[in-house]
């Protein structure tokens, strides 16, 4: 069996996607470096992630012109993987008149506040929120909030938890932006706070729809045009579907079956479900 509990980041705009359950899908470069430095010379020998012989989840690529192969092992798992979710946060620690401190945590995608205390549950604090127009300064946090980067926030702090239910890779302009698996609605790319692009300039640009550019948009804001990674490159990514639970990974049951398989499956044709 197996199965991964790493953490994953969203910027803020991203975070209130997932909050209203609007972003079920997201895109990914880690792991693939060695194959985007030259994409157009790969493909994948099979779409989805599958077992190797070591039990690694990831996918085989092929070279097109020496034949070589490479397997990539997936950073994040397979379907069943849980990911605690980072975000930019403050937080600070309030001394009560019972003695006990309380850890007062504020997250920059939402604009509630959570009060943990140490110790309720165990291993995980209990969390506790407040009104969304509970007035900040009684909890003395002050004006305006020094948001700290979303790398930093400890495990204990997440409040999103990420169920893997589908992992494949592709080229990132195959998003797709059709019904009806409209993937740039499930990236939440029309809930980031970004413009959205005018009928004029995506019919313009080539677009099919104003849904694919506004999500190259966004792509292009956080990995820029012209690097590795940026959208003109059409980089390989890994393609994460997933569902959203409002809660910290610690507190959740996590006896639902993880990805297995008895057997490596057989390699198929490039882009074939495996």
């Amino acid at each position: 069996m197996v199965r991964k509990q790493r953490f994953i980041s969203f910027i803020p705009p991203l975070i209130q996607a997932l909050h209203t359950g609007r972003k079920t899908q997201t895109r990914r470069l880690q792991g693939l470096d060695v194959i985007n430095q030259d994409p157009d010379h790969w493909v994948p020998l099979h779409a989805a992630v599958t077992l190797d012989t070591t039990g690694q989840l990831g996918v085989a690529f092929q070279h097109l012109e020496t034949g070589d192969r490479q397997w990539l092992p997936c950073p994040y798992g397979g379907p069943g993987s849980h990911l605690w979710v980072k975000e930019p946060w403050s937080s600070l620690v309030e001394q009560h008149e019972d003695g006990v401190e309380r850890h007062c945590v504020a997250y920059e995608g939402t604009p509630r506040v959570g009060i943990r205390t140490p110790g309720c549950l165990g291993a995980v604090d209990h969390i506790r929120y407040l009104d969304d127009d509970t007035d900040l300064s009684e909890h003395y946090f002050g004006w305006p909030l020094r948001w700290r980067a979303a790398r930093y926030m400890p495990r204990r702090f997440s409040r999103f938890t990420l169920t893997l239910t589908q992992v494949r890779v592709e080229r990132l302009q195959d998003i797709s932006d059709a019904s009806p698996s409209n993937d740039c609605t499930a990236e939440g790319v029309f809930h980031t706070g970004f413009p959205l692009p005018t009928y004029t300039k995506w019919r313009a640009a080539g677009y099919r729809s104003c849904e694919k550019q506004a999500f190259a948009q966004l792509w292009s804001r956080l990995h820029g045009d012209h690097e590795t990674g940026g959208w003109d490159a059409n980089p390989y990514v890994w393609v994460l579907s997933f569902k959203v639970r409002q809660a910290n990974i610690d507190t959740l049951d996590h006896s639902d079956a993880a990805y297995t398989a008895s057997t490596p499956p057989a390699l198929t044709v490039a882009g074939g479900a495996s």
